[in-house]
Parts: structure tokens; C-alpha cells; sequence
């Protein structure tokens, strides 16, 4: 946002999804201005894995996925070193034949959407990945899925959004929000910023100011490994992700496993209802 003046969007979050928000209305000539309690990639965007990855739990999310990874490939040469990004591709690890039949039928699914995939039978997955255990039983390669670091890539949309007109304001919390009008506070000074659009980017914490949605915390463990370089060369993930991934009736693991530009491995991942509890 340049000059004085009310904004067109008042953006409150300054995550990835913030960030995403921020640098597309900023590219469109809208003002805009960033506001966030903390600093730029915090929350959630800093404890997530930056799989960007073709899903297909429902028709909705495989299209959103199918565009949004559509979208990080156009930003890809344009992205600076500290986004991390590679495209290791995906391999969704059959470990039986049953899970074979769901290769196929995934496989399938992507043929009809336009999405690049290669069906790998153990010999395949084991040339492809020769420190898993044997016996598995092939697997499904996705090879334009990427991965970024979500921290740095949330910092280089900011920064790329500042550089064409936006405003960022941080130690800034929202207390309220209407239609057209956040109430913000800074420094113990409250503020009520118009705008025609309010855009919450806040993740767990949006009911603060939108009580009563159904909005609920779920804690994760992920554990970053020294350097071993060429330990894996994609993105391992167990065919029964998506299922695990997305239960909310307690406690769920799925085996996850992501190489990074630094040399290290992401395991993940588990999942636990326990709202907010940072303990290990």
C-alpha cells in the first residue's frame, strides 16, 4: 500500500497462505496491507513440510492441488535460493498388492486429470529408491510434485508483494473483524482499518475473531535429520496418508519422508488432538 489512503484488502496473517494472498492482489495493483502478531512465516508455515503435491481425498481438493501446484511451478524461476525449491517428485509407496490396486487406481485418476505419474513395480521402486526395505511392493511416481521451504517462500512473496505497493505491519494482533473493517492493535494503540476485503490468514487462531468456527488444533511431530546426502531422492509417502492424514477421531501416524535442498531428511508425521500443547 503506497501513499495514504484506505487499502483495498487488509490481509491479517503473514504465513505462507497470507503471503500467497498478499503477493497475487499486490501483482493485480491492488493496495494492500499485511498485518501479523508475530513475524512473516510463523505458525503453522514454519512447522509445516512444504510438500507441494497432487491430493486426491475429494474432487475439490484434487483440483485446488492440481492448480496450486500449477501456480508454484510458474513461480519456480523466479523464486530465490532461500525458497529451497526442488521437484524431487512424489513416490506413493505401495507395500502389498492390495495397495497395488490402489496405485492403479490413482494412476487412473491422474491420466484423467492431466497429471504426469508412472506406475513402478518393486523392481522399479527399488532402483529408484535402493535404501527402502525389500519386499515392498511398487509404488506410484509423481514426478512434478515439488518441495519449498515454507518459511522462505513466505518471506519472498512478502518481499516481492512490499516491492509492488504493499504494507506490512508486524506486532500487530486483530481483536475484531466486520465486513469491511478490522480493529487491530499495536504497541497497546487500537486501530480500526476499512477495507473492501478483511482476508483471515490466521490458521488455529482465526475463531478469536470469528467465534464459534470449526476451527480445530491438531499437534504434529516431525524430526529434521543431519546431512545424508542421497539417502532418498523424492518424496515417500505410504499409500494410506490421506486416510490417516485426515482422520479427526484421535491420534494418527503415516509414514512421510522428504529430502531437502540441505542435505537432510523430514520425517514425519504424526497427528494428535491436544488442541494446543506444545509438548513433545
Amino acid at each position: 500500500m503506497t501513499g495514504a489512503g484506505r487499502p483495498d484488502a487488509v490481509i491479517v496473517g503473514a504465513g505462507i497462505v497470507g503471503a500467497a494472498c498478499a503477493h497475487t492482489l499486490a501483482a493485480h495493483g491492488l493496495r494492500v496491507l499485511v498485518c501479523d502478531a508475530d513475524f512473516p512465516g510463523g505458525g503453522a508455515t514454519a512447522a509445516g513440510m512444504g510438500h507441494i503435491v497432487v491430493m486426491d481425498d475429494s474432487p475439490a481438493q484434487l483440483a485446488l492441488t492440481v492448480l496450486s501446484r500449477r501456480l508454484w511451478a510458474d513461480l519456480a524461476p523466479s523464486l530465490s535460493p532461500t525458497c529451497e525449491d526442488e521437484r524431487p517428485g512424489t513416490l506413493w509407496v505401495a507395500a502389498n498388492a492390495d495397495d497395488m490396486g490402489v496405485v492403479a487406481e490413482k494412476h487412473a485418476l491422474c491420466a484423467r486429470v492431466g497429471v504426469a505419474a508412472q506406475v513402478l513395480d518393486e523392481h522399479g521402486l527399488a532402483d529408484a529408491e535402493p535404501n527402502l526395505r525389500p519386499g515392498l511392493a511398487g509404488a506410484l511416481f509423481v514426478p512434478d510434485d515439488r518441495v519449498i521451504y515454507p518459511p522462505g517462500a513466505a518471506r519472498w512473496l512478502l518481499d516481492a508483494a512490499i516491492a509492488q505497493g504493499a504494507t506490512l505491519r508486524l506486532g500487530t494482533r486483530a481483536l475484531s473483524v466486520a465486513p469491511s473493517s478490522v480493529t487491530l492493535q499495536a504497541h497497546g494503540a487500537t486501530e480500526t482499518v476499512s477495507a473492501a476485503a478483511i482476508i483471515l490468514a490466521m490458521g488455529i487462531d482465526t475463531p478469536s475473531v470469528v467465534p464459534g468456527l470449526a476451527i480445530v488444533p491438531r499437534k504434529g511431530h516431525l524430526v529434521i535429520t543431519d546431512r545424508y546426502p542421497d539417502l532418498i531422492r523424492s518424496q515417500l509417502v505410504e499409500l494410506g496418508y490421506l486416510q490417516s492424514a485426515h482422520a479427526m477421531t484421535g491420534a494418527s501416524t503415516a509414514f512421510n519422508l522428504q529430502p531437502r535442498a540441505t542435505g537432510q531428511v523430514l520425517i514425519g508425521s504424526s497427528r494428535e488432538l491436544v488442541g494446543r500443547d506444545p509438548s513433545v
